[in-house]
């Protein structure tokens, strides 16, 4: 009954980073202050800087992020990755940012790899940002099916001539549902290391800002719970937009 509990607590964060029922950002948002250990830094991007010096564009694709839980649509400005695209295009504004999002590709990241070349194609996308796990966990996906997933999808980004950057699992205040994702959590750490794929320590980021005050992970009521998204939102993208910039400039 914990775990089931937790999962669905999970469940609604995840939705809540996935997308919130307003566009406007909480007033007077707290900094999201990034260790220097747990900071993306120094990261090769070769795809992705050969398109935007070839024609000052750069196109990018990420999974998900245009829903709120209660399915209704919501501005492209409120969304992951439309703060993203605010993001990047203020660390680079020489160069026109395209952030391409679609639906995560059926249910878990097993399902993720075929589908990646034709996504790439469709979008032009020249990176590609991935954060596997926390479905995988939900649906027990089998851990050496996961770690296989990462691997041809790895294969597959480069295959397709783009670029990857993998997020780590979110952080949930929930000690049965971190101990439920733990496993997937070290496979994704482990493979991105192995296969040299540049990852942002998402997790160890959000359980800081939680234990700094920065956000109130364990917040209840609706409308916090939407403020505490849009602020994760703008939080993670400010972390991936200056070294994604730096690598690219």
């Amino acid at each position: 009954m914990i775990e089931r509990r937790a999962i669905v607590v999970a469940s609604l964060l995840c939705a809540l980073w996935l997308g919130a029922a307003s566009s406007h950002r909480a007033q007077a948002e707290a900094p999201c202050p990034v260790p220097a250990g747990l900071a993306l830094r120094d990261i090769a991007l070769p795809d992705a800087r050969r398109a935007a010096a070839a024609d000052g564009h750069l196109v990018v694709l990420t999974f998900g992020g245009v829903m709120p839980a209660t399915g209704m649509p919501m501005p492209r400005t409120a969304t992951y990755p439309g703060r993203l695209a605010a993001e990047l295009s203020a660390a680079l504004p020489a160069i026109k940012i395209t952030v391409e999002n679609v639906p995560p590709p059926c249910k878990t990241a097993a399902d993720v790899p075929a589908a990646l070349p034709g996504l790439i194609e469709k979008t032009g996308a020249r990176l590609v940002i991935w954060g596997p796990g926390s479905r995988d966990a939900a649906a027990r996906l089998d851990l050496g099916a996961f770690s296989q997933a990462l691997n041809l999808g790895i294969q597959a980004v480069r295959q397709a001539g783009a670029d990857l950057i993998l997020l780590d699992t979110t952080f949930v205040p929930s000690p049965a549902r971190m101990t439920l994702i733990e496993g997937y959590r070290q496979r994704l750490l482990s493979v991105a290391s192995a296969n040299r794929v540049p990852l942002l320590h998402r997790h160890d980021m959000m359980r800081r800002w939680s234990e700094d005050g920065t956000l109130n992970m364990a917040a209840r009521e609706p409308a916090e719970q939407g403020q505490v998204a849009r602020h994760l939102y703008s939080c993670v993208a400010r972390a991936l937009a200056e070294p994604i910039a730096a690598a690219v400039r």
